[in-house]
């Protein structure tokens, strides 16, 4: 009887036997982790594990993204991670091996066959390699690391977050052909009237292509991560960049684009701002260091240490920017930071997902057999 049950869900033939699927078999958690990679381009294991497997063990999450690598729907290389804080102190830092993972071509075309993005421009933007191709050398990847780690730290909040209906990530984004390419965009799509259940908060809302609802608003951000190596000329290319292209964000996202660059020292800090000014002194654009972004209590990266690069003063990132008739720029802040706090939900609240469940008690019942046979070996 019970096979018979669990047969019937299966696809048969007239023979009586299985159709076997010409896809590799992934789960929920596993597809998320592909739509991350594709979005975000490369990725910790730790991050993914935040991301789309937060109830499962790091070495569990280390295995499945193994054989993913075998089924060349991710793929991965060995790097050395050093924290943001010790990369000045040579005798002193700490460099931990790990490894990074990143979309292959055959996961991006995966994600298209089981039509897993809902929005074609977001399954055409996707990042992704062939695993068998060049990978990116050490200066590229700690940069785009940085990327990464802002991006992962984002969606984290806005998954637990009540006020957000919607998030938009991509980064390499070309805004305009052979003219820009952004380290990041990233949109939020809130609704400050009207909060989400808390039942409803889970996994990443990722953005599916819906128009905009009457009561909501889009903030969205360009990220600029400067690694120090950059030339003053290439800063103020920049920055005209961002000065003069505002009407194409507003065709593209359907509101100005707020410029933050995440610098890594004060003083670099201080350079970019002396330069903003004498190119854009009205302009919207603010800055930060990766520990001032991270360093805020908990809250997350949108309520770090954010200052304006025309006045010098504290920025709130969730204030819609607008350009009325006369070309003058107006700020609306959207939210403040008690706010926020007050309408994030706590993750270990909700309950789990069937596939976090059953990961869970497959860990449970490996680690006990491994102590049954330890047990056993002692014994004889």
């Amino acid at each position: 009887m019970t096979t018979a049950k669990k047969a019937s869900n299966r696809a048969i033939d007239d023979q009586g036997l299985v159709i076997p699927s010409a896809i590799p078999s992934l789960d929920r958690q596993e597809l998320t982790a592909l739509r991350a990679l594709g979005r975000l381009e490369m990725m910790t294991a730790e991050q993914i594990q935040a991301i789309a497997m937060p109830n499962l063990g790091l070495e569990s999450v280390r295995k499945r993204l193994r054989q993913m690598e075998k089924d060349e729907v991710i793929w991965g290389m060995a790097t050395r991670l050093v924290a943001a804080n010790e990369a000045r102190m040579a005798r002193k830092t700490r460099i931990h091996g790990t490894r990074i993972y990143g979309l292959a071509d055959v996961g991006k075309s995966l994600l298209e066959t089981l039509e897993v993005e809902t929005d074609p421009l977001t399954m055409t933007r996707l990042v992704s390699r062939d695993p068998r191709g060049r990978k990116p050398d050490a200066r590229t990847l700690a940069h785009d690391l940085q990327v990464s780690w802002w991006c992962t730290n984002l969606l984290l909040s806005a998954a637990r977050n009540r006020f957000v209906r919607g998030v938009y990530v991509q980064t390499e984004f070309v805004t305009k052909a052979d003219v820009q390419r952004v380290d990041a965009i990233v949109i939020l799509r809130l609704s400050p009237d009207d909060l989400r259940d808390p039942d409803e908060i889970g996994g990443v809302p990722f953005f599916d292509g819906r128009p905009k609802r009457p009561g909501e608003v889009d903030i969205a951000f360009a990220i600029e991560v400067d690694s120090g190596i950059e030339s003053l000329s290439t800063i103020l290319k920049k920055i005209q960049m961002y000065r003069d292209l505002q009407e194409r964000y507003v065709q593209l996202f359907g509101v100005p684009l707020l410029v933050l660059f995440l610098v890594q020292t004060a003083r670099r800090a201080g350079q970019f701002a002396t330069e903003f000014r004498s190119l854009w002194p009205d302009g919207f654009g603010v800055i930060t260091t990766p520990l001032g972004a991270a360093n805020n209590g908990g809250a997350g990266v949108l309520w770090g240490d954010y200052r304006s690069l025309a006045t010098g003063r504290p920025f709130n990132l969730l204030t819609q920017v607008m350009i009325d008739a006369t070309g003058e720029t107006l700020y609306f802040e959207i939210l403040k930071r008690q706010q926020w706090l007050k309408a994030t939900v706590d993750p270990a609240a909700n309950q789990w997902t069937p596939e976090q469940v059953n990961g869970r008690l497959g860990g449970l019942a490996k680690a006990a057999n491994r102590r049954a046979r330890e047990q056993a070996s002692r014994g004889g």
